[in-house]
């Protein structure tokens, strides 16, 4: 058996920070569905910080998750670490393409923008497709410790419904960028997650500053 512990107030601020820049990030990120790749990175003048910003957010996501849970106290239950095993692979996905892609794409873009079409043997390569499956732990992490802390109601039951429903609906119109729909789409994930790190910052066993997440080992 493992115990972290895990700040209430890191895991507040985090998971509110997430949620700003997820929402802030969408707007600013054109589709690359649109165009060829090549020519989406190279006119896109904030391509790097938009990539950059959101290795960030995959690891402040699992932090929060990681104080979301927490803060019920074992109330979550097994769904609430399943919930934190997808975080975890989706930092870890997330994380390493947006390192990619804010680094290494505007190389390709000027040198082999071959390499970055999207039927090219790099974005169909297993690493890739493996890397994406991980990045979208990212969501679904959220979604299903959403579905256990609206069973649970420790908090507002809306705020567990809504965790688990905005992600999906980011998912899904946010990643192809639909217009308008996907831009409200972030918008409502980034609003769900600010909303549950004020939930977090304020919970009743603030004064303790940390609560103990168990981990079961078998």
């Amino acid at each position: 058996m493992a115990v972290v512990q895990v700040s209430v107030r890191v895991s507040a601020i985090s998971l509110a920070v997430s949620g700003a820049v997820t929402a802030a990030l969408l707007p600013l990120h054109p589709s690359i569905f649109d165009r060829p790749v090549d020519e989406v990175v190279r006119d896109t003048e904030v391509w790097q910080p938009i990539h950059v910003a959101s290795i960030f957010v995959f690891a402040l996501a699992f932090i929060g998750a990681a104080g979301l849970v927490a803060v019920h106290n074992g109330q979550l239950r097994r769904l609430g670490h399943v919930g934190l095993v997808f975080s975890f692979a989706g930092a870890i996905g997330g994380s390493a393409i947006g390192f990619f892609e804010a680094l290494v794409f505007p190389v390709l873009a000027d040198r082999d923008p071959q390499l970055l079409e999207l039927n090219g043997p790099m974005f169909t390569s297993w690493l890739a497709i493996g890397a994406g499956l991980l990045a979208l732990g990212w969501v679904l992490g959220l979604a299903v410790i959403g579905v256990a802390a609206a069973r649970a109601a420790v908090f507002p039951r809306a705020a567990g419904v809504l965790l688990a429903v905005s992600g999906p609906a980011y998912l899904a119109l946010g990643g192809p960028f639909i217009p308008v729909a996907g831009v409200l789409s972030g918008a409502l994930f980034g609003a769900v997650q600010l909303w549950w790190g004020w939930l977090i910052w304020k919970s009743p066993a603030q004064p303790a500053e940390a609560h103990r997440l168990t981990v079961e080992r078998r």
